[in-house]
């Protein structure tokens, strides 16, 4: 099968087919199986879904996991079987960042600007032939409007100009968070590594992402978020293994619905009314701008966002 399966007993790995081993970069299992604590800090995610598995439910879903140290991120479900043991099922990870969302937008804001024109023409030669002084009061808030739209898109349009990277001081840049978030309500808890080191990037931007991962949380139902911080010596980063700094979100909400887990990142992907499924997407693209990476872990009433920074060099 070209589909990677392998067989657990606990944290082992007992049984694995041929497309298994690729992943894991061998080409047999010892005779005793193999101790899944070489997924180093991937470890822990694993741990607590096979925990997770001794109720309800049977099975779980780990987006974003790595099979290996500095091998590709890839999808796992776990299963547990009546005869003893979990089967293990993985399939290459789909990369979000694939999809650039400021790039997106700028798409869309060109896109927009000829029927915009078009729109302003039409109503300033209506607002000069009509007698009637409301239809003209009308016809100049269309043109007020489409000017407002198109200012907005000339933004969007505008090359983006960006700090140049600092080193920056992620406790600080989440006590701004905590303030925000705050004011809205929500009732922040703090659990910092005084020690932590700096991390080279923009503190504006990094403070946007952790927002939008906020607000994702309050929005999933949550009165309590905990900001937790972490040095990892040996993270799993897109340029590899490195020293990083971890920031984990951990909120109280409704979690991540099953059939969004694998597109939660993906631009206009939203499981709230009225929602853009723009937030999560700008959250990871900032992150991927940093040379980071953000994984979650999801079930009613405990949601964790981590995300990885680089640590930034003395």
């Amino acid at each position: 099968m070209t589909t990677a399966l392998g067989w657990l007993d606990g944290m082992r790995l007992a049984w694995a087919n041929m497309a298994l081993l690729a992943m894991l970069g061998r080409s047999r299992l010892p005779a005793s199986g193999l101790a899944l604590d070489v997924l180093l800090d991937d470890a822990p995610r694993l741990a607590d879904a096979l925990a997770r598995l001794s109720g309800e439910p049977s099975t779980a879903r780990l987006p974003d996991l790595r099979l290996r140290a500095g091998g590709p991120a890839t999808v796992v479900q776990l299963t547990r079987l009546d005869e003893g043991g979990v089967l293990l099922e993985a399939w290459p990870g789909e990369a979000p960042s694939a999809v650039p969302v400021s790039a997106s937008l700028r798409s869309l804001a060109h896109e927009l600007k000829n029927p915009l024109g078009g729109l302003r023409g039409a109503a300033q030669l209506i607002s000069r032939r009509v007698l009637d002084a409301d239809l003209r009061t009308y016809a100049q808030v269309i043109v007020d409007e489409v000017d407002r739209l198109a200012a907005l898109t000339g933004r969007l349009l505008a090359a983006e100009s960006r700090k140049p990277m600092a080193a920056v001081n992620v406790n600080g840049v989440l006590e701004r968070l905590r303030l925000l978030l705050a004011a809205d309500g929500v009732q922040v808890e703090r659990d910092y590594d005084p020690s932590l080191p700096e991390c080279l990037g923009d503190s504006d931007r990094l403070l946007q992402m952790f927002l939008n991962l906020g607000r994702n949380a309050v929005e999933a139902g949550a009165s309590r978020v905990r900001l937790r911080t972490r040095h990892e010596h040996a993270a799993a980063l897109p340029a590899g293994r490195a020293p990083a700094l971890r920031v984990d979100l951990i909120d109280d909400g409704r979690g991540v619905p099953e059939s969004l887990r694998s597109v939660l990142f993906l631009p206009l992907v939203s499981g709230r009314e009225g929602g853009t499924g723009l937030g999560l997407a700008m959250a990871h693209e900032i992150a991927s701008e940093h040379g980071g990476r953000i994984a979650f872990e999801s079930r009613p009433g405990h949601t964790v966002f981590s995300t990885w920074l680089p640590v930034a060099p003395a």
